[in-house]
């Protein structure tokens, strides 16, 4: 996140926590991305009566919304703000990708933090999105690109599971700094990973990081620009020699 994009989400991150607080009562935000939630967890801490979790629709969405509470109302039920649209190319021939159907919704004039995870599949895709803009966007969205679709409301549970293909790797590195594990993850010397990374074209998190001795943590997912993503699945042990085993996935396509 740009320095003031990150001050204008965490100003609206507190406010959500003060406001559910003050009025006693659950309150949803709009899609977050993995950065801005983590944000928003290093925020909780500086609200310790309140209680939060988030939720994109499905097990394994990316972009999620952020629920807060007192945590005296924690087990009181709420109905996630959240719709899912599936829409599907009227020509079945016709092969949409991700960047087209996302265009397509904020070509209606809808704010990209409205929109969650597309989760593209045989028949079209599934779109995620806040409950105020599902209906305008089912009613107006007719073309991606200048292709037609048809679109349909279905329920959270019959969104498409993702289908994320990758490559595994096990190796072991010398420390969990940034440049060490990239190196692994993405097949480049460490000493032409470390300018790269100098370079802001790697993301932890899908935070830009410069420094190539940032530490890496388990579940840490690293976008490589040009050169792809891959996710920090387990931390192991060490070697007799002192390196550490690491076990990425390295995603495909």
């Amino acid at each position: 996140m740009k320095e003031q994009d990150e001050k204008i989400t965490e100003a609206k991150i507190r406010d959500l926590f003060s406001t559910a607080l003050k009025n006693g009562e659950k309150r949803a935000s709009n899609f977050l991305n993995p950065a801005q939630q983590k944000l928003a967890e290093e925020i909780s801490h500086d609200f310790p009566d309140a209680g939060y979790f988030f939720d994109g629709g499905f097990e394994e969405s990316e972009r999620k919304i952020l629920v807060v509470f007192p945590e005296y109302l924690r087990e009181e039920p709420f109905s996630l703000p959240l719709k899912a649209l599936r829409v599907m190319p009227k020509d079945k021939e016709e092969k949409l990708g991700h960047r087209d159907y996302l265009g397509a919704v904020l070509g209606l004039g809808i704010s990209r933090d409205k929109v969650g995870d597309i989760v593209i599949h045989s028949e079209g895709a599934d779109i995620l999105l806040k409950e105020e803009v599902a209906e305008y966007v089912g009613t107006n969205l007719s073309k991606v690109g200048k292709v037609a679709v048809g679109v349909e409301e279905i329920s959270l549970k019959e969104v498409s599971c993702p289908e994320r293909r990758y490559k595994e790797i096990k190796g072991t590195v010398a420390s969990l700094r940034l440049d060490a594990i990239a190196s692994l993850a993405f097949g480049i010397s460490r000493s032409k990973m470390a300018p790269y990374i100098k370079g802001e074209n790697v993301r932890i998190n899908f935070k830009t990081v410069k420094d190539p001795s940032a530490e890496v943590r388990e579940g840490d997912v690293i976008s490589a620009l040009r050169l792809g993503r891959a996710k920090v699945v387990e931390i192991g042990g060490s070697s007799k020699k002192g390196r550490i085993y690491v076990t990425l996935h390295r995603y495909m396509g």
